[in-house]
């Protein structure tokens, strides 16, 4: 009776045993799993920031137009370029004014809007007005803001005293240029007037004009398209001497048509075409003329 208890207990002690280590071996296979799982938890996250990242970096990166160099940019970034160049940058466009239409305060409004838009731009004034054309600038009243007040184009230039004045206007008279009544010769009439006012409130800044960008293809109408801005434009290039300006064709820079994805409603331009034209543009010109 006794052996059979003892055999009895020793069953129990040897199952009890091998139940003790079956529970330590799923223990174990737990905390592997639990482990395991609590890597892939911490490291997703890394790999999405990092994602993230770099998307908001390379988004609308521009080629660099800096002679000699290949670098980029990224949303008009110029932390890519050289010391010597930003200086360049910096200096050509201190004491700066752009001037325009819609289509200049939609680039006013990118350059002030984005945190990664260039210094050298940032520095600059911009007196623009939407709807606004030549003839509305050689009003003495209601231009653009600048000091609070809606003053004149020549008033608030002549409290800036600016070294430079960049003019993109025509946009607004190109609808219907042509016809009977309302001829390219006039406009330019207008526009030489218009210079003309600007250089006697500051005589010694330096004037360019930029010449009216292209629409698209589709936007075009009889009355309203791209072979009347280009014969507009080669009238004001052939008047630039005669009133002491210097013609930039920034029209070239979009082709004979504006592609759709550097337009909006097929007239003004895209944060893209700010970033990819624009900015490079200003870059180069600055540049090359050191």
């Amino acid at each position: 009776m006794n052996k059979r208890a003892n055999r009895v207990y020793w069953l129990l002690l040897i199952m009890i045993l091998i139940m003790g280590v079956c529970i330590l071996a799923d223990e174990k296979r737990g905390q592997e799993e639990i482990s395991s799982d609590t890597e892939i938890t911490t490291s997703a996250p890394t790999e999405d920031r990092q994602t993230e990242s770099t998307e908001m970096t390379s988004e609308g990166s521009t080629e660099q137009i800096s002679e000699g160099s290949t670098e980029q940019v990224s949303e008009g970034d110029t932390e890519s370029t050289t010391a010597a160049d930003i200086n360049v940058l910096t200096s050509y466009y201190k004491n700066t004014v752009f001037t325009g239409d819609s289509i200049m305060t939609g680039f006013a409004t990118y350059i002030s809007g984005r945190k990664t838009a260039p210094a050298w731009l940032k520095q600059c004034t911009y007196l623009a007005k939407t709807s606004w054309g030549i003839a509305d600038a050689l009003k003495g009243t209601n231009g653009p803001m600048y000091g609070g007040k809606a003053q004149g184009i020549t008033a608030s230039l002549a409290e800036i005293k600016p070294e430079r004045i960049f003019i993109n206007l025509g946009i607004n008279e190109m609808n219907g240029l042509g016809s009977p009544g309302y001829s390219i010769e006039k406009l330019n009439g207008k526009y030489g007037e218009l210079i003309a006012d600007i250089k006697g409130a500051v005589p010694n800044a330096k004037l360019y004009i930029l010449s009216v960008t292209p629409c698209t293809a589709a936007k075009q109408t009889s009355m309203f398209n791209n072979a009347t801005i280009k014969k507009f434009n080669q009238s004001v290039a052939d008047k630039a001497q005669e009133w002491g300006v210097t013609y930039l064709d920034f029209a070239a820079e979009f082709g004979e048509a504006l592609a759709p994805e550097y337009a909006n409603d097929g007239i003004h331009h895209t944060e893209k075409a700010f970033t990819e034209v624009w900015i490079p543009y200003f870059e180069k010109l600055a540049v090359e003329n050191r």
